[in-house]
């Protein structure tokens, strides 16, 4: 399928106008032990694309599934991190600070997942996403979450 991009009648196939990429693997966490509260550093992503084209947009997107106690939460907490180099990288960026995603009600399993848009007009050419999982109980909740990073809006067409 292809959509007009304007009214010179320049056409591209979306599957070209996207490109999506893994920002880690996924990581499970049990409350009070290993990952829980502790920032998990993203993989790097080159925003250049083998034409030279830069992304200008990306979406974030967070699948998560928790399963927690009667009343206690899970919370997280993502940020961005850019490098010139892919290898010395600027202080990470709150995208959105630590806040509180669920809360069970009766126990048992929870699921949901976060998106937010960034601008990536301004960043450098690499990037990683960092995300925090906050469980509150203590070693009996557990999580698990994978995040991907969606990159859009190249500047050079064909895309």
């Amino acid at each position: 399928m292809t959509f007009p991009l304007n009214s010179f009648s320049q056409y591209v196939v979306v599957k070209d106008a996207c490109s999506s990429e893994n920002s880690g693997a996924p990581s499970v966490i049990t409350a009070a032990a290993g990952l829980d509260n502790v920032k998990v550093t993203g993989q790097t992503i080159d925003r250049k694309q083998s034409n030279g084209a830069l992304a200008h947009s990306m979406s974030v997107c967070t699948a998560w599934v928790a399963a927690l106690t009667d009343t206690k939460t899970m919370s997280l907490a993502h940020e961005i991190q850019e490098s010139d180099d892919g290898s010395t990288w600027d202080t990470a960026e709150a995208i959105e600070a630590a806040t509180v995603k669920v809360t069970s009600d009766g126990g048992g399993n929870e699921r949901g997942e976060e998106e937010y848009a960034v601008d990536l007009m301004s960043r450098k050419r690499y990037f990683r996403i960092n995300v925090t999982l906050d469980l509150n109980a203590a070693n009996t909740d557990t999580a698990s979450f994978h995040t991907v990073a969606v990159m859009g809006g190249f500047d050079i067409l064909p895309q």
